[in-house]
């Protein structure tokens, strides 16, 4: 049977393990990934569209915060955890990755609001996608981001004991605040969001697609009457 001690030190190297290798190829899939999105919406064609501003900057933003979040994971990996025992380090960091994170997400729900705009029937709906509006949206999503969540910069303290990682905040209103943060800003609603958009444009483009005809081979006799019809029709006319 396994003892408390034993299971504690096998869940612990499992941890290790996990920040070692698999945070290592997450982040240089992601990188990858992210800095293709970048290069590729970055082509001329592709800078007058709206949805492709909205998306290049939610890879930018991951970028971001791949590079401030899942690194300190793998240098935990290799007992390197100098970014969650200063103070200066841990505050910059999980700010820098709390913003990027939400900046990311809510990207991807205004390019899906782009997409819903841009199928809309109605020219009022179309107008407002254009790329002034998107960089003016944009602006205005890093601002409330940034404005959400500068309590990371109080609340956060390096090398919290007793917690799950050693940079952590330290009170209990700040944990709670944080914690809904990250579940409302971050996960419900850009996810609900993006399917709201989504139905919506779905529902918009649906009746605009035109199912082509099938052909279908008629007997000569039948093709034969149909030419003698016409024939007499024109006669007629």
């Amino acid at each position: 049977m396994f003892t408390d001690a034993l299971l504690i030190s096998l869940l612990v190297l499992a941890t290790v393990q996990i920040n070692r290798h698999v945070a290592l190829i997450v982040l240089v899939f992601e990188t990858i990934g992210n800095s293709l999105n970048i290069w590729v919406l970055s082509e001329r064609c592709l800078s007058e569209n709206p949805c492709s501003i909205y998306l290049w900057w939610s890879s930018l933003s991951s970028v971001c915060f791949i590079r401030s979040g899942v690194i300190t994971r793998v240098l935990q990996g290799y007992s390197i955890n100098w970014a969650n025992q200063n103070q200066f380090l841990c505050k910059i960091r999980l700010s820098i990755s709390s913003i990027c994170f939400a900046v990311a997400a809510c990207a991807l729900v205004a390019a899906s609001s782009g997409r819903y705009l841009h199928s809309s029937r109605l020219v009022k709906y179309r107008s407002f996608s254009t790329v002034q509006t998107a960089r003016r949206l944009l602006m205005i999503i890093s601002t409330v981001c940034i404005l959400a969540y500068t309590d990371v910069l109080y609340c956060y303290q390096a090398s919290v004991p007793n917690v799950p990682v050693a940079c952590y905040p330290q009170s209990f209103s700040c944990r709670l605040y944080n914690d809904w943060m990250l579940i409302m800003v971050n996960t419900i609603i850009p996810s609900f969001s993006m399917v709201n958009f989504g139905s919506l444009t779905i529902r918009n483009i649906r009746p605009g697609v035109i199912y082509p005809i099938k052909r279908c081979d008629l007997p000569n006799d039948i093709v034969n009457h149909n030419l003698r019809l016409r024939r007499n029709d024109g006669n007629i006319s």
